[in-house]
């Protein structure tokens, strides 16, 4: 797939992201000043940094962390 790097910060929302190793990470909840959320399941949430976002093709986000990496950003 083809990422570009986001321009419009807001077409995400509501979009499956995925993780430096192409494994699903969740649907993204929300974009926020300098962060976006995702949400993994009903109990899973994640607040990620916008810098770990490496780009968007137009349906998917694509991230650049791993999953151990993905863990510490976790908020419930």
């Amino acid at each position: 797939m083809d990422y570009k790097s986001v321009e419009n910060w807001e077409a995400i929302a509501h979009k499956n992201a995925r993780k430096a190793d192409r494994v699903d990470a969740g649907n993204v909840i929300d974009v926020e000043e300098d962060t976006i959320v995702l949400e993994r399941g009903p109990t899973a949430e994640y607040v990620i940094p916008k810098s770990k976002v490496e780009g968007f093709n137009g349906s998917e986000v694509s991230l650049n962390i791993t999953y151990k990496e993905l863990r510490q950003y976790r908020r419930k």
